[in-house]
């Protein structure tokens, strides 16, 4: 970053760098909690998501124009809007710094992004032929059985989509995380307040004095931690992931 003459291959390479930088995050409490509170979430709301889904494509319902007209405000509107009153409930309930705070909205399929994912399901389950059901009912399924035992495994590409996009939604959020949390317990908020984090912890206690410019540094080494889990869990998982939009009917 210093030296204009280097592009890509340091002269001095060296991970201590990364190694303070993940001291100042506590990576590894930070990265516990964050895994805890990631997976949690992604797999409750693919569950909640997917029964909406499925109900809004294949049943006829009282209302159902209008409560999917609600599932796609859910994708226009912003969270702001809802932060305030639901900040308010949960102090009411005293789920402030409880991981409560983000498994029940996931639960109610009022997560991170729900609405896209009650639309990818949606669109996946209408694309489906309802003759597979019709089979299950002969062979004396209940619609309940027949969407757990013949649906949900004909929609593994979509349930592997949901899934990835929840854990990157869960993984990057900070605005909804820093409502309910005071404190530092995801990677996400470690990484906005990882300046003043490093000014106080790292920098203070330094006999070298760093500028400003050099401080960036430390600030890209966090973001690397950031960003490293998800390049992998994309590299491994992608084909599922490109399969599962081209079959979820979202594309172009």
């Amino acid at each position: 970053m210093n030296d204009p003459s280097v592009m890509w291959i340091p002269r001095h390479f060296t991970f201590d760098i990364i190694k303070q930088t993940a001291e100042v995050m506590e990576l590894p409490e930070t990265l516990l909690n964050t895994v805890l509170l990631n997976l949690g979430c992604s797999v409750v709301q693919v569950m909640a998501c997917a029964v909406t889904g499925y109900g809004f494509a294949r049943f006829d319902f009282f209302g159902k124009k209008f409560l999917f007209g609600i599932v796609i405000m859910m994708i226009i509107v912003p969270p702001q809007i809802i932060s305030l009153p639901l900040y308010g409930n949960f102090v009411h309930l005293k789920l402030i710094n409880s991981k409560l705070a983000m498994y029940l909205p996931a639960l109610a399929g009022n997560g991170i992004r729900s609405g896209l994912m009650i639309f990818i399901f949606r669109q996946f389950f209408k694309r489906l032929p309802k003759e597979i059901e019709d089979s299950a009912y002969i062979d004396g399924c209940s619609r309940f059985r027949a969407f757990v035992s013949v649906m949900l495994p004909n929609a593994g590409s979509a349930v592997l989509t949901v899934f990835l996009f929840s854990v990157v939604f869960y993984w990057n959020d900070y605005y909804i995380s820093s409502t309910f949390f005071t404190d530092n317990q995801t990677i996400a908020l470690m990484i906005k307040n990882l300046g003043s984090r490093l000014s106080v912890k790292l920098f203070n206690n330094s006999a070298v004095q760093v500028s400003p410019r050099e401080q960036i540094v430390w600030l890209e080494a966090g973001c690397l931690i950031s960003v490293t889990p998800m390049l992998v869990m994309y590299i491994f998982l992608q084909r599922y992931f490109i399969e599962g939009i081209e079959r979820s009917g979202i594309v172009g």
